[in-house]
């Protein structure tokens, strides 16, 4: 999975402890076995990066170039800090040939090649354990004692971003949004009912825009936005999305009301490169998550798996998995969520997280 993440706050990091501190806080969790990289830009940080370690049957090369094709989104970068998360150790390392060699090192070098190539390159790198964290590119006897996570704690990096309202979960799951539900005996029923009524009269096919069904249900999703919602209002949101046609609408309302095939089309497969307006996606997701608490356990896969789209499109790809597992756990049998999980397994992240003029920038919370 790959996180795409930029950044708004202007922070000033003036050691490596600092420089650790704002990788997971950019991300919003703890990396653990991947491999995290900022790209600069002089002396400012553009876009973070966060990969899954590569698997033990996948080429250095192969891996650098996937690599390549994320870094190179940035067009302003001139260069690129790498970060390894891992409690792997290095082969040379256990039989004691090398006792400061590097886990990784052959994919490291290949993206270093990579990066050469187009004249960057990686101007340094940290590896990051349970244990403590050391400098990567240094293999000498004595300079890579590991140093405590404590160091980073300590930063003036992030005591400023908990100053600033940051916080950073120790797993994605944390992140998602999975409320008690306060709802009566009656919700599961009122859902249900409310979708069987939308399938008797006749559901509206996948590019019916017009149907009176498709129409209703925009119009009540785009009129409780922004507002508080009822225990009947949030089960008639929800008896909407358990209608395929209508959810995939709904759904790609939050990223671009156009109503031609081709946009539509290209929303749904991430593939939409227009501006969004992140503020809806935000009050979008608000509103999905006021409606989970008036929604019985058994009804929130339809919920979920718009969460994690909507993260999906944020470039946060760890926390949209997320969300689709809880929307898997809830319906083993939710299509839309398998796919969506087996994309974002395979690392695939849509056109508007990769291009910084279109991306989510994250913003400072106070």
């Amino acid at each position: 999975m790959n996180e795409n993440t930029q950044h708004n706050h202007q922070l000033t990091a003036t050691t490596a402890a600092d420089l650790l501190a704002f990788v997971p806080s950019a991300l919003g969790f703890q990396p653990r076995e991947s491999f995290a990289f900022v790209t600069m830009r002089g002396n400012t940080t553009g876009a973070t990066l966060r990969l899954d370690a590569p698997a033990d049957l996948t080429r250095p090369a192969d891996f650098a170039q996937g690599v390549m094709h994320y870094l190179l989104a940035d067009t302003a970068a001139d260069g690129v800090l790498l970060f390894i998360y891992t409690n792997e150790v290095a082969e040379a390392a256990q039989s004691g040939e090398n006792p400061d060699a590097k886990p990784y090192m052959a994919y490291a070098q290949a993206i270093e090649a990579e990066l050469e190539h187009v004249g960057m390159s990686i101007r340094n790198g940290w590896l990051v354990t349970d244990r403590g964290w050391t400098p990567y590119f240094c293999e000498e006897s004595g300079c890579c004692e590991l140093n405590p996570t404590d160091e980073i704690r300590d930063s003036a990096m992030n005591a400023e971003l908990v100053y600033r309202g940051y916080s950073t979960q120790e797993h994605p799951a944390n992140m998602t949004a999975d409320p008690a539900f306060i709802g009566s005996d009656d919700a599961h029923n009122t859902i249900s009912d409310a979708a069987y009524w939308v399938d008797r009269l006749g559901a509206p096919a996948a590019l019916d825009f017009g149907h009176h069904a498709m129409c209703a249900a925009r119009a009540l999703w785009n009129e409780a936005i922004g507002e508080d919602t009822t225990e009947q209002a949030a089960c008639e949101l929800t008896g909407y999305l358990l209608i395929k046609t209508i959810r995939d609408r709904i759904m790609a309302d939050a990223i671009s009301g156009a109503d031609d095939e081709t946009t539509y089309q290209q929303v749904m497969t991430g593939r939409y490169e227009g501006q969004l307006d992140w503020s809806r996606v935000e009050a979008t997701e608000e509103l999905l998550v006021k409606v989970l608490a008036y929604t019985p356990l058994e009804d929130r896969a339809p919920l979920f798996c718009f969460l994690g789209w909507l993260r999906w499109y944020r470039g946060s790809s760890s926390v949209a998995a997320a969300y689709f597992d809880k929307a898997i756990e809830t319906d083993s049998q939710h299509r839309l969520s398998r796919l969506m999980r087996e994309m974002v397994g395979r690392g695939i992240l849509p056109l508007a997280a990769q291009n910084e003029r279109t991306a989510y920038h994250q913003r400072d919370h106070h």
